[in-house]
């Protein structure tokens, strides 16, 4: 049922004084655990950069898809969403976060329409210059292109990766292929070219999209296959992308170390997506309230 992530259902996860419920702003104290998982729950996670969501509109996109990869005909108005976002923003005094869309509730008319902030670990610095460790986790999902909340299952993938020292987990299915990361996206460096799993095998992430448009750009070669874990013994690097870590090198998958982070077709993305996001904060157009 998609990538597999957390609920918010731990108030703790749950950050700032205000949240939005269908166009109507709360104390965040009142904010109750029930409301977030009462049914099933369709979401989007959007960093918040210098009080601008990047890429919102691919994000709203993403939120629609995942809501009728489901099945169910209710379609958001993205551009009120647009505008509670900045209200969220405004209103919380936001520079730097992370901004969670639930949809819940479709059996009603109306569903149920939640904007808060929740609490953002970005990657330090230095992890950008060294990369992160992975492990290999085994996993079956059956709808890959929806996101769609898993508590247990996020839980579990939680301790797993706590226990091994890790950043993430590298997710494996049943025919021995790695898809993605658990909450992330994976992308492989083998000689010029960038190899990643077929889009139908995962949760498409906007930063993906962007990566890939990045190496058509730059004359980057890039192709989608199933990728077996044998893969790891000849591919020279590779890296995580998602909407808080960016683009990532991987330093280690399970005890096999690489040296992603000095690679040069990796530095070449990593440096060409925050000028990316530069670009964009620096053109982006506040909606009008």
């Amino acid at each position: 049922m998609g990538r597999v992530t957390n609920m918010v259902n731990n108030k703790q996860d749950i950050e700032l004084q205000y949240y939005i419920l269908n166009d109507n702003v709360y104390a965040t104290a009142n904010l109750k655990d029930y409301d977030l998982s009462v049914s099933t729950s369709v979401y989007e996670v959007i960093r918040v950069f210098s009080r601008v969501p990047l890429f919102e509109k691919e994000h709203l996109n993403r939120l629609e898809t995942s809501i009728s990869l489901l099945g169910f005909s209710y379609s958001p108005n993205v551009e009120e969403l647009q505008r509670n976002i900045h209200r969220l923003i405004h209103l919380n005094k936001v520079e730097n976060h992370n901004i969670k869309i639930v949809i819940n509730n479709f059996d009603k008319e109306e569903p149920n329409i939640f904007l808060f902030f929740i609490k953002s670990s970005y990657p330090k610095h230095e992890l950008y210059k060294t990369g992160v460790k992975t492990i290999l986790y085994s996993t079956q999902r059956s709808n890959p292109n929806a996101k769609v909340v898993m508590q247990q299952q996020r839980q579990l993938l939680n301790e797993v990766i706590t226990q091994h020292n890790a950043y993430e987990a590298l997710l494996v299915d049943a025919t021995n292929s790695i898809t993605e990361g658990s909450r992330s996206n994976v992308f492989f460096v083998k000689d010029n070219t960038i190899v990643t799993a077929p889009s139908s095998d995962v949760l498409v992430g906007i930063t993906r999209n962007r990566v890939i448009e990045l190496c058509t750009k730059h004359g980057i070669a890039v192709t989608e296959k199933t990728i077996n874990v044998s893969f790891l013994e000849e591919a020279d690097g590779l890296f995580l992308t998602g909407t808080s870590p960016k683009i990532l090198p991987i330093s280690a998958v399970e005890n096999r170390s690489f040296r992603s982070a000095e690679n040069s077709i990796i530095v070449k993305l990593m440096n060409a997506y925050d000028e990316l996001i530069k670009d964009y904060v620096n053109n982006y157009i506040t909606p009008i309230h």
